[in-house]
């Protein structure tokens, strides 16, 4: 599709009619092409009742979960880096890493003991596995001016298959600052995709479409198929400009041969300025079509876009995502501040004296009329998690953000959003009290800071229940919390009794990397402000997950296959998995979050104390939603399944 959604002229016709999408849009036409099976070599042996149902618990678990530093067994040493994804790069079965540094217009010269890139593969070795650095062998950022000694300035990363040849590509995001007074080659470094070759290295896509004509701060990107037309569309977060202005996101539809096309205007994505950190993509509504998130700095109100007969539409504020319902900011010190200048304004009145020394004037960091309105009483959110956090089949939001003891209740802090919309486009979001549901970020003092800057949910426990990671930083008793859900659907922070209290958490990444059924977490380390008593530099490191697996997990590959009509990497895909009682769902989506949140190539379910899953359902991320099912699948390994196919495929990976 080119050009406006609503213009019938502009069409491309290889790729899919409008008129498809909004009858996906508003559930007509919705074929079931559903594959149905036993699982092939996934049938289940054992003890079972009634109707062949096999009796077991879904939640049961065998032992204490643990996690234990292992990063110099890893080959960890010496990696630097605050912004860390994963994923299988070279399609041996084992998710790889990359590596980013944060620092703007410079760019890494090949044998310099200054490292801001790692591309590094997950190898064998010994009777273990380890990382290898194969960055300059990858040939990723390698730059569009051809240099051979020099990596361009990149800055994150984030995969998908664009091409649909069934490997997953690179979007490496450049957050290009204020140039020199001369312009270096690292100033006129951007944004660009690397296609890989099938085995883990990429060539540069020249002319790709993603890099913007001028320097923007790029902060976020995800793969997403927005028109379900079976080829992957790019959205783009961008931050401040390097003046200090709001700045627009971009959309850019696919081609499927790794170029794009700047579709922001016409599909209405450029109404929204906001100082973005990080970009999401999910189906909130479960309308098959995915909503665009953006999570904005600033206090700003944080954007859901859905997707309309006219394009997108901004359902934030109506949805709940925006902010939430305190709007009060008369606790705010510095508004406190101004008001000891302006007694006289009706707003101040019965306002308690500032708890901190003011600004000279007393009103310089509060902006009047501006900061009160609902627009500059939000948070400063950096990531937000699409998930099903409580189970019940809708995802959930998780915002990690920002927030300082002075700035007051209005202020958004870290957060749970628990889906309750009840049909296409008609979403709602509620904010549980956090304290009553055990996720209150620990706060040390009366100058407290919450330094929420990333975060991952998953079954870290392994009992079928999704756990939260929030990454805090830059500023005193900031940490790796670890929020594991109960029976109960509540929560309590055990990072540090499980081994994974990372101080000044400022990246994260999850993958099984071992392969052994349980999730493995590598978390980044922050240096800014108060971190630099912590940390010399941004070291990364791997904790191993200890939890006890048995049989009771399936990890699940998804192949969009030959199918035309679906992206090959199947995101977008929605699994449903059932096991002893207990149904879990799981969208397969892109990178997320601030600076290229990414995890797993991989979805993992635990089964509990079950030998297999009792079903398993795909939803593949086409226009008519068509469906693949397959029963009694075996546990303890990994599968992959393709649209079409009757039958799963054994991929267990073998030993080192």
């Amino acid at each position: 599709m080119r050009g406006n959604p609503c213009d019938w002229k502009m069409f491309d016709m290889r790729r899919l009619a409008w008129s498809g999408v909004l009858l996906g849009l508003f559930g007509m036409g919705c074929g079931d092409s559903s594959a149905s099976g036993n699982g092939g070599a996934g049938g289940v042996g054992g003890g079972t009742g009634g109707e062949g149902v096999e009796l077991c618990d879904g939640h049961a678990t065998s032992g204490e979960t643990s996690f234990t530093r292992r990063s110099s067994e890893w080959g960890l040493d010496g990696v630097v880096g605050g912004r860390v994804m994963s994923g299988d790069l070279n399609a041996d079965g084992y998710p790889d890493l990359v590596v980013h540094g944060f620092a703007p217009n410079v760019r890494e010269v090949k044998g310099s003991e200054v490292r801001r890139v790692f591309v590094l593969m997950n190898e064998a070795s010994g009777s273990g596995r380890t990382f290898v650095d194969r960055t300059y062998d990858s040939g990723f950022a390698v730059p569009t001016d051809g240099s051979t000694t020099e990596l361009k300035a990149s800055h994150f990363a984030v995969l998908g298959d664009v091409d649909n040849d069934g490997d997953l590509d690179v979007f490496s995001g450049t957050y290009s600052d204020v140039p020199a007074p001369e312009e270096t080659p690292a100033d006129l470094d951007r944004s660009e995709i690397y296609l890989n070759n099938g085995d883990g290295t990429f060539t540069l896509k020249a002319n790709s479409g993603v890099a913007f004509d001028k320097p923007r701060r790029t902060s976020s990107a995800t793969f997403t198929d927005v028109d379900r037309d079976g080829i992957l569309d790019l959205f783009v977060g961008v931050h401040y400009s390097a003046t200090g202005s709001l700045q627009v996101p971009a959309l850019f539809l696919g081609n499927g041969d790794g170029t794009f096309v700047d579709a922001t205007t016409s599909w209405g994505v450029k109404s929204e300025k906001r100082a973005t950190f990080g970009v999401t993509s999910c189906d909130l509504d479960d309308n098959g079509y995915p909503e665009l998130l953006m999570s904005a700095y600033a206090r700003g109100p944080n954007v859901l876009y859905t997707l309309t007969e006219s394009g997108f539409v901004d359902q934030g504020e109506a949805s709940g995502y925006a902010f939430d319902e305190n709007q009060d900011f008369s606790d705010n010190q510095f508004f406190r501040c101004w008001c000891t200048a302006n007694e006289a304004d009706p707003k101040c009145a019965d306002v308690p004296p500032p708890s901190t020394n003011c600004p000279s004037p007393p009103g310089a960091n509060w902006g009047g009329a501006g900061d009160e309105k609902p627009a500059r009483l939000g948070g400063n959110t950096f990531s937000t998690v699409c998930s099903d956090i409580d189970g019940d089949g809708k995802l959930d939001l998780y915002d990690a953000a920002i927030t300082h003891w002075w700035a007051g209740g209005s202020s958004d802090v870290s957060t749970l959003l628990v889906n309750q919309s009840t049909g296409p486009n008609n979403f709602a979001f509620v904010r549980p009290n956090r304290t009553e549901i055990g996720l209150d970020v620990p706060r040390v003092g009366g100058s407290w800071n919450e330094g929420g800057i990333v975060a991952a949910v998953a079954d870290l426990n392994g009992d079928a229940r999704n756990d939260i990671f929030l990454g805090t930083s830059d500023y005193p008793d900031q940490f790796g919390w670890i929020f594991s859900q109960s029976s109960e659907g509540t929560f309590s922070e055990n990072g540090e009794s499980l081994g994974l209290h990372h101080p000044c958490a400022v990246g994260t990444t999850m993958a099984d990397f071992d392969r052994d059924g349980d999730i493995d977490v590598v978390v980044a380390s922050g240096t800014a402000r108060d971190c630099a008593e912590i940390w010399e530099t941004n070291e990364v490191h791997l904790y191993e997950n200890q939890t006890p697996t048995s049989g009771s997990w399936l990890a699940i590959q998804l192949d969009g296959g030959e199918a035309a009509d679906v992206n090959r990497a199947a995101v977008g895909a929605r699994v449903s998995v059932e096991a002893g009682g207990v149904t879990q769902l799981q969208e397969f989506n892109s990178g997320y979050g601030h600076f290229g949140l990414q995890n797993d190539s991989l979805l993992h379910f635990r089964l509990g104390d079950c030998a297999a899953a009792a079903s398993i359902e795909v939803v593949w991320p086409d226009a008519s939603r068509s469906r693949s099912r397959f029963e009694k699948v075996q546990g303890g390994r990994m599968v992959r399944i393709t649209k079409g196919a009757d039958a799963v495929v054994d991929l267990t990976a073998p030993n080192p």
